[in-house]
């Protein structure tokens, strides 16, 4: 199975912390977000080969991505969709989709899931030989509407509603980007029509995929974690940190509690305090007697001496 990671969105709830990190390479633990994302697809069984759908060639996560592949030794391969015109208009950009002979996990960059009910998606796709498997979360249907509903009638897809209207939501189903699909699945993307909105959405491949006779399944997960905003920069950060272990050390005249990471090329002022949980970033500077916890001070930011930073963001110099 290949792992397909949808990451050329700009993030732009994510500003002003976005126009110096890319969303998809957002530090999550001192990791980037699209990482620890294709991480997890491999742990779920996409071990072999992953495809990232970048912005352009000089998007940041490209060398990060790289990098992590030949760490790891896996294959790596880009797409870019230098205009964002919706997932199906993403996946169009796979590289030699027309020619790929093997099932392939789509998750977007900034989602993440429990790892076993992702391993059990997988498991259930390839053991009944689904075409397709959808995963699916319970929604209010006051949420719907940023969302697709998901209409199902036993084991399968009956249909997909994008962005539903509130008397066309007939299930309470909402379609996270995460799907375990036969690669036949992407040859029909250049039949996908153009919404009024100029998009071309993924869910209006899988609604003709499914006329055409393709048995569509899904699997109901509990729950999804997502990075959209700053705060939800700071819980993932939060979350990822409690995991790392503790301790207290000393890096020149700072006191580090860990955990806490420190990037290359960053000042910290003599009686400064840095962790617990925080991570500054490549360039930055602490002051003098500060305190830095629960927070990440991103690239070329400055602390004033004397200042304590608590559970928030230092945007980057730009």
């Amino acid at each position: 199975m290949i792992a397909i990671v949808l990451a050329a969105g700009l993030g732009k709830r994510l500003q002003p912390y976005s126009r110096a990190v890319s969303k998809a390479a957002m530090p999550v633990g001192g990791v980037p977000i699209i990482v620890r994302v294709i991480e997890q697809c491999r742990a779920a069984g996409a071990a072999d080969r992953v495809i990232v759908i970048a912005n352009a060639p000089e998007h940041d996560i490209v060398p990060l991505v790289e990098a992590h592949a030949r760490q790891h030794g896996y294959d790596a391969a880009f797409g870019y969709q230098r205009e964002r015109r919706g997932s199906a208009h993403a996946l169009m950009h796979v590289p030699d989709r027309d020619r790929l002979d093997e099932h392939v996990l789509i998750a977007a960059c900034d989602n993440f899931f429990k790892l076993a009910e992702l391993r059990s998606l997988v498991t259930q796709h390839q053991e009944r030989g689904a075409d397709g498997t959808m995963a699916v979360l319970r929604a209010a249907p006051e949420k719907m509407r940023a969302h697709s509903n998901v209409v199902v009638e036993g084991e399968r897809v009956a249909r997909v509603v994008e962005k539903p209207a509130p008397d066309e939501v007939a299930s309470p189903f909402v379609g996270p980007l995460l799907y375990a699909f036969s690669p036949t699945i992407l040859t029909t993307l250049d039949d996908v029509p153009e919404s009024p909105r100029g998009e071309f959405e993924f869910q209006d491949a899988i609604q003709a995929f499914i006329r055409d006779g393709a048995r569509v399944e899904w699997f109901e997960l509990s729950r999804r974690t997502t990075l959209t905003t700053p705060d939800d920069l700071l819980a993932l950060n939060e979350q990822f940190f409690g995991a790392m272990p503790g301790g207290t050390r000393t890096l020149g005249d700072a006191t580090i509690i860990e955990p806490a990471i420190i990037d290359p090329d960053v000042e910290i002022g003599e009686g400064s305090t840095v962790g617990p949980n925080a991570h500054l970033m490549r360039g930055c500077r602490v002051g003098r007697a500060s305190t830095v916890r629960h927070a990440l001070v991103f690239p070329g930011a400055v602390v004033p001496d004397r200042t304590t930073v608590d559970h928030t963001l230092i945007p980057p110099a730009l």
